[in-house]
């Protein structure tokens, strides 16, 4: 008789109270990924209390939230995350499926006291973006402008669903140094 076994990962992700997923670098991952998938794999992780996602992307390729005012987000009610308590999305963007994952934990995760969400990777890389003048690193216009539509993105869906509990950190590029002319 043949006893299924659970893969020893999942024996892993089972027991982790961190779990940090890094997306990073052209090519690296499809630029076609659905990070609302990733609600699957954080009820794979009950005790989980702390999540980190980092995604960096020279451009971002994805369908915009923005883009269609008609679409509805996707939603997952049956999956819920009652011990996670702190999770940052690293290169937060206007991806639909971004914006979905983030509404996502926002509704489902019971015991959430922080999300934040960077819209230009200053947690992850703050070295790489303030130099020895105190002023900002290079950031290419393209991604200036996709952190302007992430923090519209933020405005329009998430801020409204933050409850009380809640304290929602949004990062966004320093106006002094990556000032776009409108």
């Amino acid at each position: 008789m043949l006893v299924p076994t659970c893969h020893p990962l999942c024996q892993i992700l089972k027991l982790s109270a961190y779990l940090s997923i890094s997306l990073e670098g052209n090519g690296a991952f499809s630029p076609d990924y659905d990070y609302f998938s990733l609600v699957s794999l954080l009820d794979a992780c009950p005790v989980l209390e702390t999540f980190n996602l980092f995604v960096s992307q020279d451009r971002m390729k994805h369908d915009s939230v923005l883009g269609d005012p008609s679409s509805r987000l996707r939603q997952m009610p049956e999956y819920r995350h009652d011990n996670i308590k702190n999770v940052k999305i690293i290169g937060f963007c206007s991806a639909k499926s971004m914006v979905e994952l983030a509404c996502h934990i926002l509704e489902n995760a019971t015991s959430l006291e922080c999300l934040t969400l960077d819209t230009i990777r200053a947690v992850f890389s703050i070295d790489r973006h303030i130099h020895k003048t105190g002023e900002c690193g290079h950031i290419g216009r393209h991604m200036i402008r996709e952190a302007r539509k992430a923090l519209l993105a933020v405005k329009r869906y998430i801020v409204g669903i933050v409850p009380s509990t809640v304290k929602l950190n949004v990062l966004e590029p320093c106006k002094l140094c990556h000032a776009l002319a409108v």
